[in-house]
């Protein structure tokens, strides 16, 4: 089933065997948080909610700040680097009330994050042991009964959730919309019926731009039911936005095909192949099907659509299934369809594991086209270089990827002069996304359409901490686990060495600012001449 991200905002981590060799190297990426968008980065009240969000970040580091140098001058530290432990001994030992071990745990893994986070690494995380299982083990929905919103979004911290995607037949569908902004709940519930209540603290109304990513995703979780309050730009309004109030209750989203049930992937290479809505009887009152929102029927005859959510996996019965593993059934599909060319969609697309990535690029790249300089870079025996990253700390090495290519298996052996490949992404478009935009287009299999991408260009790894506390497992048993500490320790590039970070990728001209999906089958139409 579709992902919900409301459940879960973090990318997730490989299974706890393999610590130690992801203590060593890179082996995945996490999602960036929410990008500005480019189309209404002109609006006024967008522009006054980033100023807010920025004197509040001020305000932050002045306050932290004011701490250290009181704590210092005092001389209960030696080090600034004492001051977090100082504050819980403080709170232990003044606070008016006992605070549990579960509230201690959150404040924790929360301040540790925040600190990291102000101190420059935007993407650190302090994980709590059970956050720490939760992200090596990650579940289907259909663990939680499988009630979701059906909505993929991005925190832009001090103004709200971005809406990137909802899922067919969700929920949310034909409610929300990509682009959406929520910046406020209210008439929360639980699923109990009672306001949702995380880190002792009962929500029934939620500012979602004056809180944490961390916070709001905790919030989000535990909530039901709510009513959402959207922020939509609307061209026929004087401010260009209108604001939207919309109830939405947690649903099981219907299986509409049980053989290609796919959580990372989703695809249509005709009516009959498909794993996205082709129906307009939509149990929750949309008017359109997934394939009419996205002109999927208009798409040339021998041309296969593809959409990658994230570079993710999860685990059932602990076993593992990947979006690559997801990938290749699709693919061979595709080629048993007898299809010659292939629409990847990327939009909204936050990222993940480098190693999915590459194992999805290696079906779509082959060194067919390149000079031969090129080829003596990029070329090593029956492997192509897919990506490679510079780590500077604690030793500076580089770490290659390389896979062996698979593109004649599905395209045929010789490359058509203009790309099999025609790849949409936009400014939601990051990290791992970037990787495989980046890979086709150094390898020149495919034509980017759509807008510049985020542009991150940095990798992330994660090491355990010496300390553990007892976490619930998937199973209900009890577990000892570690805290662990999620940093950023690289810069990554293509094969042909394009570093993107702070830059991302933009289409050519002709296929530049193509941000609906009529206009990008629009596109695809002219470019391979239908």
């Amino acid at each position: 089933m579709a992902k919900d991200f409301f459940d879960e905002e973090y990318e997730k981590q490989e299974q706890k065997d393999k610590a130690n060799e992801r203590n060593e190297f890179v082996n995945e990426w996490y999602s960036h948080p929410a990008p500005e968008s480019t189309k209404r980065s002109g609006k006024p009240l967008y522009i006054v909610l980033i100023c807010v969000a920025l004197v509040m970040c001020i305000g932050f580091g002045w306050l932290l700040c004011w701490i250290v140098q009181s704590v210092d001058s005092n001389n209960v530290s030696d080090s600034a680097d004492d001051v977090l432990g100082a504050v819980v001994d403080y709170m232990k030992k003044y606070y008016y009330k006992d605070i549990d071990d579960d509230a201690w745990i959150d404040a924790i893994e929360m301040s540790g994050t925040a600190l990291m986070q102000t101190a420059g690494d935007q993407y650190s995380r302090l994980l709590s042991p059970q956050s720490h299982y939760d992200l090596d083990f990650p579940v289907t929905s259909d663990a939680a009964n499988g009630k979701v919103f059906g909505v993929s979004f991005l925190v832009e911290e001090g103004i709200g959730l971005y809406v990137s995607s909802v899922s067919a037949d969700s929920a949310a569908f034909g409610k929300l919309f990509d682009g959406d902004i929520v910046l406020k709940l209210s008439n929360m519930l639980s699923d109990d019926g009672t306001a949702p209540v995380v880190g002792g603290t009962e929500f029934s109304e939620i500012d979602l731009g004056k809180w944490s990513s961390d916070s709001v995703t905790m919030v989000l979780a535990a909530t039901d039911s709510a009513t959402f309050h959207v922020l939509r730009e609307d061209s026929s309004a004087d401010s260009g936005y209108v604001t939207l109030a919309i109830p939405l209750q947690r649903a099981v989203i219907p299986v509409m095909d049980s053989t290609y049930d796919f959580q990372f992937v989703e695809f249509y290479f005709d009516k009959d192949l498909t794993n996205v809505s082709t129906s307009t009887n939509k149990p929750f009152g949309a008017a359109t099907s997934t394939e009419e929102q996205r002109h999927l029927d208009e798409l040339p005859a021998d041309t296969g659509y593809v959409r990658i959510k994230e570079f993710m996996y999860y685990t059932v019965d602990d076993q593992v299934v990947s979006c690559a593993d997801e990938f290749t059934q699709v693919m061979e599909l595709f080629r048993q369809s007898g299809l010659k060319h292939l629409v990847l969609d990327l939009k909204g697309n936050p990222g993940g594991r480098v190693d999915y990535a590459v194992d999805i690029l290696a079906k779509l790249v082959t060194p067919a086209k390149l000079s031969d300089e090129q080829k003596s870079v990029v070329v090593r025996g029956d492997d192509v270089l897919l990506t490679y990253l510079d780590i500077p700390k604690p030793s500076s090495q580089r770490q290659y990827h390389y896979r062996s290519s698979e593109y004649a298996y599905y395209f045929g052996d010789a490359p058509s002069e203009r790309c099999d490949i025609a790849v949409w992404t936009d400014g939601n478009s990051a990290s791992a996304s970037e990787l495989v935009t980046g890979c086709l287009r150094d390898y020149r299999t495919a034509v980017q359409m759509g807008v510049k991408t985020y542009g991150k260009g940095i990798a992330q790894s994660m090491i355990d901490l010496p300390f553990d506390g007892e976490v619930t497992t998937n199973s209900g048993s009890k577990m000892k686990y570690s805290w662990s500490f999620y940093y950023t320790c690289a810069n990554y590039y293509s094969p042909l060495g394009v570093n993107i970070h702070g830059v991302g990728y933009t289409p050519d001209a002709e296929y530049n600012g193509l941000e609906t999906y009529d206009a990008l089958v629009a596109a695809v139409n002219d470019y391979w001449g239908q």
